[in-house]
């Protein structure tokens, strides 16, 4: 009851920090590895905050192509003036619009180099005096007599996310395409749940919403549905799961009250894991808590080991003389997880630190409390059966490894791993898919290529920014490119800022100006009046800067190209419609400081860099493993079958998995070290010296817990998210791969001593 008590109370401890310390997070990108380069370093910040993360690509599809441009039309007139988002565009570029965002509705005047000579006042008014002969109503003539160079517009279209043509986007599958950029950043799951919302509320109040069909995707919305997936996954899967569980418990104890008590260890160290995580950790990634659920693969094997020896013991005795072999185990599946906390990866670091402390709490409780809550059993006869040493063979384990390299050896002339970014997304391809039909419908900047400065004042940087505005200028002449987005276009260095002002000419002189350039046409005398207010303004306005942009609308546009990294400025280009190695022989023709970033070379160098890394720390994890077998165990030939035995497990997962799969991700390597540690378990209880009458309890307790694992991980393998997806197959097989070696191997004949 003590001992009870005890475990009770570290129980209740457990909840109450859970309670107050718990945040779950869904961020995409906290799977990724963590930056190594510069170029790493900002792909990184682009995943997270970038152009291409806040978008929210919105397709509305009809059974006629017009009906769905038309309901888009009308929600992107619902939606423009929802605060949640900077812009939301269909293609078209509405010259009307009056809505002018801080800083350009008080700065456009020195966003660019302006002409305020008489003559080019004149051309100016007279292109308006044209445009307005062709329509426009009241917005557009106010828009005028305030900005007749239209710079405002210049701007604003300079700024916008995607190329506007003129017409509406429309997809290759017939749906209309809004691109909505939200305000918040896509790892602001909150805020991004708002926005989808408000979408989809914007979207019932359409007049005929029920004829057409609404989908929204991009970073922000995945991040949503993951959470709400994840919620439900968890729940369904650990459901069915403790079903499956306790059917094949109750298939082989017989006995009910058991099926509850292997449930304690699962709880203990379930909730051990996830505390520790939730104290070391500033958020636990929702992935994370669903993984926990893969805990049942080597944790519900201690229970299963002492029921099985106790069956005609009593518990306490039973763990005697099993705890030896258990511990080992466990010890070895420790230093493999605790591996993971060394992978460059804070989503990895915490599977690794909630499996390793989960297991270690699993077999503690198993250990301490378990034996004490099973009833008395019947002692066995001291000496009436002598331990002895079941027959090792090496023929079954190397065998499954020949015919292991034999079937995976093609895959490894191909290219074994995939070092794609995309293979740690936890979206599911068919959404991947969506999200790429409908936002090829509109011409965005190419994200694969950007060009990055540095340098180590902001001032500075923005001065070599302008610079390289020149060569792009001259590149788009020359058909290198069509256009690019600069930090800039809404932020332009003091010493610009200050010249532009300067060339402002005085209220007076300007207003000659102008009244000389309405004289000859329909334009009142005063309607530029609001012009010149403008100028004045502008011409004493205080210099512009980040800070001032921050609290703006535009300081989402302005994070995604400029970005701060410790005592760095960094300032991302991006480009339209690039031809990288003409626009890369054009950079190296001029003395400026760029950098042209091929960000999906830079993703496979990073994953690759992140995959060798992870692999290195593993293998001397499994060094120490070995040695520990070694150590402990003191029989060479012992250790040697172990280790062969757990590596053929590991390739024949590897082939098998290969063949299904295609190539392995990292998510598939995580998946190894669970069966790495399956393999041990049972390897080291089917080779452990015990008594014959023993025999039998050891190989129960192995076959319940191979026959459990696989049906648990049969049943996540069934999951949506493709992680789960991917660890659920992964272990299954490796766990019967295994089972069968390790049974092979270890021939059930020993010598009876009497």
């Amino acid at each position: 009851m003590q001992r009870s008590l005890w475990w009770a109370g570290a129980i209740g401890v457990a909840l109450v920090i859970l309670l107050t310390r718990l945040q779950l997070s869904f961020d995409l990108s906290a799977f990724f590895p963590r930056h190594t380069t510069l170029a790493h370093e900002v792909l990184i910040e682009q995943v997270r905050n970038g152009p291409a993360s806040r978008l929210l690509v919105v397709g509305i599809g009809a059974g006629e192509t017009g009906n769905a441009v038309e309901a888009a039309r009308l929600l992107q007139q619902e939606l423009a003036g929802n605060p949640g988002f900077v812009s939301v565009l269909n293609g078209e570029f509405d010259e009307q619009a009056t809505d002018v965002p801080f800083p350009v509705s008080d700065y456009y005047l020195v966003m660019d180099e302006l002409d305020f000579s008489a003559g080019g006042l004149r051309g100016a008014i007279e292109e308006r005096l044209r445009d307005l002969s062709f329509g426009g109503g009241a917005e557009l003539l106010e828009l005028v007599s305030r900005d007749p160079y239209l710079a405002t517009l210049d701007v604003l279209e300079s700024l916008a996310p995607a190329e506007l043509g003129g017409d509406p986007w429309v997809a290759a599958n017939g749906s209309a395409v809004l691109l909505a950029e939200t305000t918040a950043a896509s790892i602001d799951i909150a805020a991004q749940a708002g926005a989808v919302d408000a979408v989809q509320t914007a979207f019932r109040a359409l007049p005929g919403s029920d004829a057409l069909t609404l989908d929204v995707t991009g970073v922000g919305a995945f991040s949503v549905e993951l959470q709400e997936t994840i919620r439900a996954e968890a729940t369904l899967r650990s459901v069915l799961a403790s079903f499956a569980l306790l059917l094949v418990l109750y298939a082989v104890f017989r006995n009910v009250r058991m099926l509850f008590l292997a449930a304690l260890p699962l709880l203990t160290g379930f909730l051990a894991g996830l505390t520790t995580v939730a104290v070391l950790f500033e958020t636990v990634h929702g992935i994370t808590l669903a993984f926990g659920f893969t805990l049942l693969g080597v944790a519900i094997d201690y229970p299963l080991h002492l029921f099985s020896h106790a069956r005609h013991d009593s518990g306490v005795s039973a763990m005697q003389r099993i705890w030896p072999t258990m511990r080992l185990g466990a010890a070895s599946t420790v230093i493999a997880y605790l591996a993971l906390v060394f992978s460059n990866s804070t989503g990895l670091a915490q599977l690794g630190v909630f499996t390793a402390v989960g297991v270690i709490t699993a077999s503690l409780a198993t250990r301490t409390w378990l034996p004490h809550l099973l009833p008395g059993g019947r002692e066995q006869a001291a000496g009436a059966d002598r331990p002895a040493a079941p027959r090792l063979s090496l023929a079954v384990a190397a065998g499954a490894l020949v015919l292991a390299v034999a079937v995976a050896w093609p895959r490894f002339e191909t290219g074994l791993w995939d070092d794609n970014l995309s293979s740690l997304s936890p979206v599911a391809g068919d959404r991947l898919q969506a999200d790429q039909v409908l936002r090829s419908a509109a011409v965005t900047a190419d994200l694969r290529y950007q060009l990055t400065l540095r340098a180590d004042s902001l001032e500075q940087l923005l001065r070599n920014s302008e610079a390289m505005d020149a060569i792009l200028a001259d590149a788009v002449g020359k058909g290198i490119l069509d256009g690019w987005q600069s930090v800039t276009r809404i932020l332009p260095s003091e010493r610009s800022q200050a010249s532009r002002q300067a060339m402002i000419p005085e209220r007076d002189v300007l207003a000659a100006r102008v009244a000389a350039a309405v004289a000859d046409t329909p334009f009142r005398a005063d309607a530029f009046d609001a012009f010149l207010d403008a100028a004045e303004a502008a011409r004493a306005a205080p210099i512009l800067t980040a800070a001032a942009i921050e609290d703006s609308p535009l300081r989402a546009w302005l994070d995604a190209h400029l970005v701060q990294l410790d005592d760095r400025w960094v300032a991302l280009t991006s480009l339209v419609q690039v031809q990288p190695d003409a626009l890369a022989r054009h950079i190296a023709a001029h003395d400026v400081a760029a950098d042209l970033v091929d960000f999906q070379n830079a993703s496979l160098d990073l994953m690759r860099d992140y995959r060798n890394t992870a692999l290195r720390t593993i293998l001397m994890a499994a060094i120490v493993i070995v040695g520990l077998l070694w150590w402990v165990r003191g029989r060479l030939f012992q250790t040697l079958w172990t280790g062969l035995t757990v590596t053929a497990s590991l390739l024949v997962t590897v082939a098998i998995i290969g063949v299904v799969h295609g190539s392995l991700t990292v998510i598939h390597m995580v998946a190894l070290l669970l069966v790495l540690g399956l393999g041990l378990d049972y390897a080291l209880f089917l080779s452990r010296s015990e008594p014959a009458g023993e025999r039998r309890a050891t190989d129960t307790g192995v076959l319940a817990c191979a026959a459990s694992t696989t049906v648990a991980f049969t049943i996540l393998a069934a999951s949506s998210i493709p992680v789960l997806k991917f660890l659920g197959l992964t272990v299954a097989t490796g766990s019967l791969a295994s089972f069968a070696i390790a049974w092979g191997g270890s021939r059930r004949i020993s010598r009876r001593v009497s």
